[in-house]
């Protein structure tokens, strides 16, 4: 999967640039061009809004993270790791690597059927609902009106064979950085990096 910029965030694979210089070497070229290292762990944050983010069904991303639906929430914290993701749950689970059940790590997304399902051309594979998995066994996810944003039991959640699948948006084992990138330049997917770090190194 590709990453592809959400505002001035980008995660970046330095491995996959093809880069003919050392990861230090890359880090120290960034830096001097305005771009800044960010930390996000989106687990940790989507547990700070658990009692505040208030959910509303359609609610639009850019009210992310005060107001939000299922995959509104999910496409928040994603941007916040500056992985661009689509806007619902049925094109969310489009994306990125197949993950068994048995499988799941945190920041796996794990889809499953809801009140109103989307589906392409199977009803029995369609997808209603959307949350994002933990490494303690349970699933955030932005419920309901009556209970908003929640932390339930993975088996809760996927009870009643309600399971459509889960993804991976960032491997494991891989290094997968996320960089703000400077007032003055446009970052519109990781591949650009790349050549802003050859444009920095002698001819």
């Amino acid at each position: 999967m590709e990453y592809r910029a959400v505002g001035n965030r980008c995660a970046v694979i330095l491995g996959s640039l093809r880069l003919p210089i050392s990861r230090e070497e890359t880090l120290t070229i960034l830096n001097r061009q305005g771009f800044v290292l960010v930390e996000v762990d989106i687990i940790a944050l989507a547990r700070q809004y658990i009692g505040t983010s208030q959910y509303r069904r359609g609610a639009r991303p850019s009210k992310a993270p005060a107001i939000v639906d299922c995959s509104s929430f999910v496409k928040w914290l994603y941007a916040q790791r500056g992985i661009w993701l689509p806007r619902r749950s049925i094109q969310q689970r489009e994306l990125g690597e197949v993950i068994n059940i048995d499988e799941l790590v945190a920041g796996d997304v794990i889809f499953v059927s809801g009140r109103i399902d989307y589906y392409h051309d199977d009803p029995s594979n369609g997808v209603g609902h959307v949350g994002i998995a933990t490494d303690d066994g349970t699933v955030i996810h932005a419920a309901n009106k009556e209970v908003h944003l929640v932390e339930s039991s993975l088996d809760g959640f996927i009870s009643k064979s309600k399971f459509r699948g889960a993804r991976r948006y960032v491997p494991q084992d891989v290094e997968v950085l996320t960089f703000e990138a400077p007032v003055d330049r446009e970052v519109e997917v990781a591949d650009d990096i790349r050549w802003i770090v050859l444009q920095q190194l002698p001819g």
